[in-house]
């Protein structure tokens, strides 16, 4: 691997990520909704009632003040990006004005819940994506491989968010199949009932993401395998007279598997926003919920350090895809 590409692809990428957080920061710096809004409706000075936890703790409008200038920057929106970059790589990232604590205290929270139901979703859906493909591309033209192609077909024209709201309605509210909100019941510990608890009530999020993606693999894996299975290599094969199973095993599914796997390293960071439209509909407690109820309450600290996290999951996927590609697959090597 040549260290000028490598030197450019992580400058790519670094670039991906300045200008989607740029793109973030003017959106949520002119966005109607701002914390300090919030705080006046909690004050009741806009027709709010109650009280958040930060403004019970204190309840002085000069602390109010002050809290509120460390993370709604004023002035010049230049200088005030800067100032956030420069407070983001300090480990400074604001308070949450509806929660009341720091932000990285929430991300870290909530974050192992969404990673849990995120990668488990997409081992979920690779897995019975590529099964399924081999078996419409070892029987294509078939009855089979027709009915699955328009069931997939029609099934990735529905959005994952209407997925969920079925699922939760008719298992959740209408049954009583599965809990309707939170990641665990009971008290927290590694024992058996806790895991129990925390696979019961993960298992409508998971199955909803991999559900919902399951086709994308299963179609990108039969059209790669009836891709190779049109090579040389595959008629020498079967020519020597070597079983069908073992060149589909060493020779077709190696090779057709190998495009696939930058996919799902990018997937693993992508599907951090569908995670969002679930975890909302679920009432789990992840950081697509938190992003969802920043939001809605204009929590500017809150909503940019997670979109931060967001972004950064995506462009490491990138990253790592293509640092990692060449030793999967000598034929792309660099250098």
């Amino acid at each position: 691997m040549r260290v000028d590409w490598l030197i450019r692809r992580v400058g790519l990428a670094l670039a991906t990520w300045f200008v989607a957080l740029l793109i973030s920061y003017v959106l949520f710096e002119y966005a109607p909704v701002n914390p300090i809004n919030y705080i006046m409706m909690q004050l009741g000075l806009l027709g709010g009632s109650g009280t958040s936890p930060m403004l019970m703790s204190k309840g002085s409008f000069e602390y109010i003040e002050q809290w509120a200038s460390a993370f709604m920057i004023h002035g010049n929106p230049v200088l005030g990006f800067a100032q956030y970059m420069v407070n983001t790589f300090k480990g400074n990232w604001g308070w949450s004005v509806v929660y009341g604590l720091p932000v990285l205290t929430l991300i870290a929270r909530y974050l192992p819940w969404t990673l849990f139901i995120v990668v488990s979703a997409n081992l979920i859906s690779f897995f019975v994506g590529v099964y399924l493909g081999q078996y419409m591309a070892y029987h294509r033209g078939g009855l089979g491989d027709q009915a699955i192609t328009q069931f997939i077909t029609v099934k990735r024209s529905i959005p994952v968010y209407i997925y969920a709201a079925l699922l939760i309605y008719f298992l959740g509210f209408e049954y009583h199949i599965f809990p309707t909100h939170g990641a665990y019941s009971g008290t927290p510990g590694f024992n058996l009932r806790f895991i129990t608890s925390v696979l019961y009530h993960a298992a409508l999020p998971i199955f909803t993401l991999a559900f919902a993606s399951f086709g994308h693999w299963a179609l990108s894996m039969r059209g790669n395998i009836i891709s190779v299975l049109g090579e040389d290599y595959v008629t020498y094969a079967e020519a020597r007279g070597l079983p069908s199973s073992w060149i589909q095993r060493r020779y077709v599914g190696r090779n057709a598997l190998l495009p696939l796997y930058t996919g799902i390293i990018i997937a693993l960071g992508t599907s951090f926003g569908g995670a969002v439209f679930v975890e909302s509909v679920f009432s789990y407690p992840g950081v697509g919920a938190l992003l969802s109820s920043s939001l809605g309450n204009g929590d500017w600290a809150l909503g940019m350090g997670i979109l931060l996290i967001l972004i950064l999951a995506v462009v490491l996927g990138m990253v790592i895809a293509d640092l990692t590609y060449s030793l999967i697959d000598p034929r792309v090597r660099q250098g």
